[in-house]
């Protein structure tokens, strides 16, 4: 009588029992590519998984540290160095034979399509990422020449109108209000309200951010658990390695839109565009960005409808809330001081007590001023690198897809069975 067989290890359950199985099977196969196989795809979860832990760490610290919105320039900054990372891991996934091998079959196939669609769109989304980033500097030139004339020796009412100036080509919506409001029917836009217009046109006059992210995340679903089962061998992964390339990119490109004041902005979906299956390592973190980013786009959507003014589509990027949020402060104390030279008729020459707090505001818009040209040119180059690393994915998962095809031609026999072809190791 054969002895019977051992039960699995206790307290496992039955994902436990799942696990003990596929570390058996993995062990007594001895197949050098499976192992190649399953090493690449658990690197890829594992990898974003880390990534956007790291970054859901360092958005709770900043939320803890200042009220300013958690999507700043270093977060952005090591958002897209995620972006780059975790694509360097879904190309070791893509250079497993097997793993390239099935992508042309399905639930892989549909997966694959949608990425490179998705990936033509990550394109648009950071080519006016660019363009807008750019137009931030007509902004911050603004801001600076404001903060920089006030901090003269001795100040006198021709700084406080020429800082004045300055603020209102800073804030244009702003004045074209004013104006409307005091019977002058309206002004002429200001010159960086046009040079915002202009590149945003350079895109396409009727491009829409809030648009294209909606196309983004339609029908983003991670792969049927039926079918990939159902694929077993060479490739059984590959839709979930898929589906998270897709997930990161909408993820990524909805912060961006929601930091930067990208054209029609507005009309993007304020709630989160990814809903990771919990199972997915990187499923908590994600989640946990994504609410953070909604919920402080909603409160910035509240506020500006209370306030009237552009906050909807100002973008919630902190260092240029803070750019504007000092300069309005500076504005503020600029018009009360210009009422009391108005009513005393005095000489022209500002106070001392006026003038330190005059000083006072102006150096810390110099400040902000300075910590938003610090993270821009690095932003900006990063911005550039992941529009390249995009077009060579998508390059790679072209070639693997013709490939691929190319194999199910040559064996028609595998295919309509669907059993994988055997592990190739060239291609």
């Amino acid at each position: 009588m054969a002895a019977p067989e051992p039960p699995p290890p206790s307290g496992t359950g039955f994902f436990g029992m799942l696990s003990f199985r596929r570390s058996a099977t993995a062990v007594a196969s001895f197949d050098p590519a499976q192992d190649d196989e399953l090493l690449a795809l658990d690197a890829l979860q594992a990898h974003v998984a880390d990534r956007l832990s790291a970054l859901s760490a360092h958005a709770a610290a900043a939320a803890a540290a200042s009220t300013s919105s958690a999507l700043s320039l270093p977060f952005l900054a090591k958002l897209l160095d995620a972006v780059l990372s975790s694509d360097a891991a879904f190309r070791a996934v893509l250079a497993v034979a097997p793993v390239a091998a099935a992508i042309s079959r399905p639930p892989s196939d549909r997966l694959a399509s949608d990425l490179l669609d998705r990936a033509v769109k990550t394109l648009d989304v950071l080519n006016a990422a660019s363009l807008t980033l750019a137009s931030l500097r007509a902004a911050h030139r603004a801001a600076l020449a404001a903060a920089s004339c006030l901090l003269a020796p001795s100040l006198h009412r021709a700084h406080l109108a020429r800082a004045r100036r300055a603020i209102a080509r800073l804030f244009p919506d702003d004045a074209r209000v004013a104006t409307a409001g005091g019977g002058g029917g309206g002004c002429a836009p200001s010159p960086s309200s046009r040079t915002m217009r202009a590149l945003s046109f350079s895109v396409s006059k009727n491009w829409s951010a809030g648009r294209h992210m909606n196309a983004m995340a339609a029908h983003l679903a991670p792969p049927p658990t039926q079918a990939t089962a159902a694929v077993a061998g060479a490739g059984s992964g590959l839709g979930l390695a898929l589906y998270t390339m897709s997930s990161v990119l909408v993820f990524a490109m909805w912060a961006l839109v929601a930091a930067v004041p990208c054209q029609d902005r507005a009309s993007a979906a304020v709630s989160p565009p990814v809903a990771p299956p919990k199972q997915a390592q990187w499923a908590a973190p994600m989640s946990a960005l994504q609410d953070r980013i909604a919920e402080e786009w909603r409160r910035r959507e509240k506020k500006g409808s209370f306030s009237g003014s552009s906050a909807p589509t100002a973008g919630l990027l902190a260092e240029m809330q803070a750019v504007e949020r000092a300069a309005r402060d500076l504005n503020s104390l600029l018009e009360e001081i210009a009422e009391e030279q108005e009513e005393e008729e005095g000489h022209g020459i500002v106070g001392e007590d006026r003038a330190r707090e005059v000083t006072e505001r102006a150096e810390e818009l110099a400040a902000a001023c300075r910590a938003l040209e610090e993270g821009l040119a690095p932003l900006e180059r990063q911005v550039r690198a992941v529009f390249h690393r995009v077009v060579a994915c998508r390059a790679e998962v072209v070639r693997c897809i013709d490939h691929s095809t190319r194999a199910a031609t040559a064996n028609p026999a595998s295919s309509a069975s669907g059993v994988p072809p055997q592990h190739q190791h060239s291609f």
